[in-house]
């Protein structure tokens, strides 16, 4: 059973407040709205909590550091979505330990203490159910947990990702220590296409039985955490209604500093092919090339876009690997089953498949990007989405929950139908052919970013929040 935290400051003028109660003070603006507001993205942020620097009136103390916190983050594939999280809230003087496989985080920063959970990574093709797994997996992470206990460690709070059953035993190490789960999703049919891509029939009969076992998993991380984040409001919904006042919206970041459009940038691909900026260049990312994110739609797309734009590049990104949905009955994957389909209607030598690529090359394509095309089902937003836009990537998106909150069509991006690549092409043509829509998309696209998505913010809201619930912790417990 959770051990809930009163929420609540003490009582008294603001300069005799301890530490702790001064940051309460602080952040009862933002605890009492952020993330739970029904008003959707663009809600009142206009008065947001200053974390940094606390005045502490009367007290003859002109400034106030809020004290560093020691924070352990969990996540089965460390860092994930915890990695700029990770190396900020280090940078902001908190000690900062992860649960992680030796060598999985090198590229982090040194001062991340790294901790070997010593259990496996969920298989997918393990015979055993995936909820059997989790639980396994849970007790496993408990064990590491308790060797950090017994060696003198303590956090103040933890933030674990769900997904996996790594936050099912936490409580019974650190009962009084706040949890904060990362549930992600709350899974169903339609998140995995069915009644959305045309190219999928009726779901399977063993479908609801398996999502409603995985569904545990993150049910009982949200039932029993201290607080819950879900990094867009659209993944937020996705769970039942009686839960949503408990999750609270707060997205992971973008680096704005290391993510910028730069008009002089050059790719070279092969020996031969240099890309600038400027060029007719269209760029699509994702881990998988699979139906998911719309690789069948973009490459059925490709055709007319080619015939009608004869300097088009397209390059591809992406591992040629089953992703979430069902593997392709092509022995080529998904990418060998639209190259089988399409056949000569595609002019090859104009698209190039780059598999996965160091992250620096992956930002140059953005920043070269006349376009960037994602599609997704109604699913988890993707980080190359904003990472694209940061760049100055103008967006060509589907209709669809997961994007209708980032994208207005014609202002900071395009959308169209999930399952029509004749207009996913005439809106690439589009772009292509006008250069000053472009670039009034691309700028719309980096604003909406640095407004929405910036990394300095999602730290301040993180900070706000483990603020509140490490004071409450000790308030409970004092």
């Amino acid at each position: 059973m959770s051990s809930k935290k009163s929420e609540g400051s003490k009582g008294g003028a603001e300069s005799e407040l301890a530490p702790f109660d001064l940051l309460m003070a602080a952040t009862d603006r933002y605890s009492s709205s952020h993330g739970r507001r029904e008003d959707g993205p663009d809600g009142d942020d206009s008065n947001p909590v200053q974390l940094h620097v606390i005045v502490a009136a009367g007290t003859g103390v002109d400034r106030f550091m809020p004290p560093a916190m020691q924070l352990l983050l969990i996540h089965q594939n460390f860092p994930g979505q915890f990695r700029h999280l990770a190396v900020g809230l280090q940078h902001r003087g908190h000690q900062v330990v992860a649960l992680a496989p030796p060598g999985t985080a090198d590229a982090l920063s040194p001062a991340i203490r790294l901790e070997d959970p010593c259990c496996p990574p969920i298989d997918p093709d393990d015979p055993r159910p995936e909820l059997e797994q989790a639980l396994e997996r849970g007790r496993l992470v408990a064990l590491a947990c308790e060797r950090l206990r017994q060696r003198g460690f303590q956090p103040d709070a933890v933030l674990f990702h769900s997904a996996w059953g790594d936050g099912f035993d936490l409580r019974d190490v650190w009962p009084d220590v706040p949890l904060i789960a990362y549930p992600e999703l709350h899974g169903s049919a339609r998140l995995l296409g069915y009644g959305f891509d045309t190219d999928l029939g009726p779901p399977p009969a063993d479908l609801a039985p398996q999502i409603r076992r995985q569904n545990l998993i993150s049910l009982s991380a949200v039932i029993d955490a201290d607080a819950v984040i879900c990094p867009t409001h659209f993944q937020r919904h996705t769970f039942p209604e009686p839960l949503r006042d408990r999750i609270d919206v707060i997205h992971e970041g973008v680096d704005l500093e290391a993510l910028q459009p730069c008009a002089d940038r050059c790719v070279r691909i092969g020996t031969e092919l240099l890309l600038r900026s400027g060029d007719p260049v269209i760029t699509f990312c994702s881990r998988h090339l699979e139906p998911l994110r719309g690789f069948r739609t973009l490459m059925r797309s490709l055709p007319a876009l080619q015939l009608a734009h004869a300097d088009v590049q397209v390059v591809i990104v992406g591992e040629n690997s089953r992703g979430y949905g069902p593997a392709s009955w092509h022995e080529g994957g998904h990418r060998g089953e639209m190259l089988a389909a399409l056949g000569d209607r595609l002019d090859l030598e104009r698209i190039h498949f780059l598999d996965r690529v160091p992250y620096d090359h992956l930002i140059a394509l953005f920043q070269v990007s006349a376009a960037h095309v994602y599609f997704s089902y109604p699913y988890a937003l993707s980080w190359s989405a904003l990472e694209a836009m940061a760049c100055g990537a103008p967006l060509v998106g589907c209709r669809g929950p997961t994007l209708e909150e980032l994208i207005s069509p014609g202002v900071n991006g395009l959308l169209v139908d999930f399952n029509d690549p004749a207009a996913l092409a005439g809106s690439l043509l589009q772009l292509l052919q006008s250069p000053e829509q472009r670039l009034r998309l691309s700028r719309a696209a980096r604003q909406t970013v640095e407004q929405r998505y910036s990394l300095s913010a999602a730290l301040d809201h993180y900070e706000a929040l483990l603020y509140r619930l490490v004071a409450a912790a000790r308030s409970a417990g004092s």
